[in-house]
C-alpha cells in the first residue's frame, strides 16, 4: 500500500477572498484547512497504484469527487 497526496478542484465560491482566506472545516476531509472558500484542497489517501488513488474519493460527508487536478507520491 501506498500513500498519495490527492488535490482535487471544488466548483468555484464566490465568497472566495484569496487576500482573506479563512480558516475552518475543509469541506473536503472535515479536518482543519486554512483556505475553506478555496477552489483547491488535498486529502491523503492510501491506495495501491496512482490509479487507483483517484478510484472512489469521496469527502467526509460521502460525496463523490469527480475532479481531481493532482497526485503525488509521499512515501
Amino acid at each position: 500500500m501506498s500513500r498519495f497526496l490527492v488535490t482535487v478542484r471544488l466548483p468555484r465560491n464566490p465568497l472566495h477572498n484569496p487576500h482573506q482566506k479563512q480558516v475552518g472545516m475543509c469541506p473536503v476531509t472535515g479536518l482543519i484547512c486554512t483556505d475553506i472558500t478555496g477552489e483547491h484542497h488535498s486529502l491523503l489517501v492510501e491506495a495501491e497504484s496512482f490509479a487507483a488513488a483517484k478510484i472512489g474519493l469521496v469527502d467526509f460527508e460521502g460525496r463523490v469527487i469527480t475532479h481531481i487536478t493532482r497526485i503525488e507520491s509521499v512515501n
